[in-house]
């Protein structure tokens, strides 16, 4: 038993490990090619002895490190890995499963970082899988990330966007093939061939805001198909996603229709979900992480200065004062509100600033410079 919780401990310290190690280029990460960059790809903190301060603008312009600072790093504290490290573990179940496999729903307010934190559970699972089976050819594909479809009127622009990621879509003759998605072939016959013989276990779909419930309901059957035909696991992820993906379900599923009938042969009047029993009424039955922005009361100071000290360690300038950000932990909370997507950006431009100045420092008037939507 000991032995089994030491193994545990260790393979979840390797995925956190491994969640933070997002890639330094910008990559077209809804193709394989650019995913496998992402999944594959660590980030080397730059060595300071390396990179001496430079006398002019103009040199600085050319530093290593302005491309290190300008990366949406993830910084690890309690609540994010609570969350990575369920969906993980609930991925490796499902991998492992015949039968009742669960996707799940990644939903937060905007900015919050969910498709960080998709890409986090995506690029995990598939490092995870890989050391696992020793892929030398490279013929597996464990995971599948696209967008949610821009024009979804049909199954075909959901398939189309994962033949997309495999790079079975055929290349448009002219402009007018172009401008025809609708001539475009189905692609759903070698896309789940594909999908089955290079065992891919995990379906990424993220801004699935994008999409109103009427038209994700029609492909929900599709994804039960790669569910439970190839044992994939689905995560949706967006603003909003839980209720985008419970009313999908309800449209896909014809839950009225079933509902009532079933309440009618057990004798039960009246139509109005409320008045269902709680048991029958519409969900989607999926377990949803949800991300809200980090917090900074009098309750719980510790996480938000955890978060400002993360980005302290990771940061590579020469004249850094100790605790330059924690120090202006309420100020920083007052700007971001908490958010992760306002924080990294003012953190990175601030240290991009003191790079190109000559500082090498984060101060307030650094801080004060940078202008990121909030706070001004």
């Amino acid at each position: 038993m000991k032995a089994t919780t030491t193994l545990q401990k260790k393979q979840e310290e390797r995925a956190l490990h491994r969640a933070q190690l997002a890639p330094m280029r910008p990559e077209w990460i809804y193709r394989r090619q650019g995913w496998n960059s992402f999944a594959r790809e660590d980030i080397v903190q730059p060595d300071l002895a390396a990179y001496p301060p430079l006398p002019t603008k103009k040199e600085r312009l050319g530093d290593p490190r302005l491309a290190y600072h300008a990366h949406l790093k993830l910084v690890s504290h309690q609540s994010y890995d609570e969350v990575l490290l369920a969906a993980f573990r609930a991925v490796t179940v499902n991998g492992d499963r015949r039968e009742g496999i669960l996707d799940r729903v990644i939903d937060g307010m905007s900015g919050t970082g969910k498709s960080l934190l998709l890409r986090a559970i995506g690029r995990t699972v598939q490092r995870d899988i890989e050391d696992r089976t020793e892929d030398e050819l490279g013929t597996q594909i464990p995971v599948v990330h696209i967008l949610a479809p821009a024009d979804t009127d049909s199954k075909i622009n959901w398939v189309w966007e994962i033949a997309c990621f495999l790079g079975l879509n055929p290349e448009p003759l002219n402009e007018n093939d172009l401008l025809r998605w609708r001539s475009y072939p189905d692609l759903t016959a070698p896309v789940n061939y594909v999908l089955e013989n290079a065992l891919t276990r995990l379906l990424l779909v993220d801004d699935i805001q994008r999409v109103q419930p009427h038209q994700l309901a029609p492909v929900l059957h599709y994804f039960d198909y790669l569910r439970n035909r190839l044992g994939i696991t689905t995560i949706f992820c967006g603003t909003g996603a839980s209720d985008i993906v419970h009313e999908a379900r309800a449209i896909a599923d014809r839950h009225q229709v079933v509902v009532q009938r079933h309440l009618t042969r057990r004798g039960h009047r009246g139509t109005a979900q409320q008045d269902m029993p709680q048991e029958e009424q519409a969900h989607s039955l999926l377990p949803i992480t949800w991300l809200d922005p980090i917090p900074f009361s009098t309750q719980d100071t510790e996480t938000w200065v955890q978060v400002l000290a993360g980005y302290e360690k990771h940061l590579s300038l020469h004249n850094l004062t100790k605790h330059a950000l924690s120090q202006h932990s309420k100020y920083l909370h007052s700007r971001t509100g908490g958010y992760f997507l306002a924080l990294s950006q003012l953190i990175c431009q601030a240290a991009t600033l003191a790079i190109l100045t000559g500082t090498e420092n984060i101060t307030r008037t650094e801080l004060d410079a940078i202008h990121i939507g909030r706070g001004h």
